[in-house]
C-alpha cells in the first residue's frame, strides 16, 4: 500500500469514504489516501487538471475517489 495526495478543495466537507477503507488524513493543503501500487502509478501519470476533475467527479457521484480510480486501473480487458 502506498499513498496518493489529493488537493483539498477547501469546502470543509469530509471526503466520501467507502466502508472498510482507511479514512484519509489532512497534510497541508492535501488529503492523503492509502491505495494499491497500481492505482498510485496511474494517479502519478495523470496531469493535475485530470486529478482535480476526478476528485470533483467523486464528490458529485458521492463515491470514494479510490472506487473511481479502481474502475480505471482494474477494468476488464474485454466486455461482451
Amino acid at each position: 500500500m502506498v499513498s496518493i495526495r489529493v488537493r483539498d478543495d477547501g469546502t470543509g466537507a469530509a471526503p466520501i469514504v467507502e466502508k472498510g477503507r482507511d479514512v484519509p488524513f489532512k497534510q497541508g493543503d492535501f488529503l492523503v489516501f492509502e491505495v494499491k501500487d497500481e492505482v498510485a502509478k496511474y494517479w502519478n501519470k495523470l496531469p493535475p487538471s485530470r486529478r482535480d476533475e476526478l476528485y470533483r467527479q467523486s464528490k458529485k457521484e458521492k463515491k470514494d475517489i479510490r472506487q473511481i480510480l479502481d474502475s480505471f486501473v482494474f477494468k476488464p480487458a474485454h466486455t461482451k
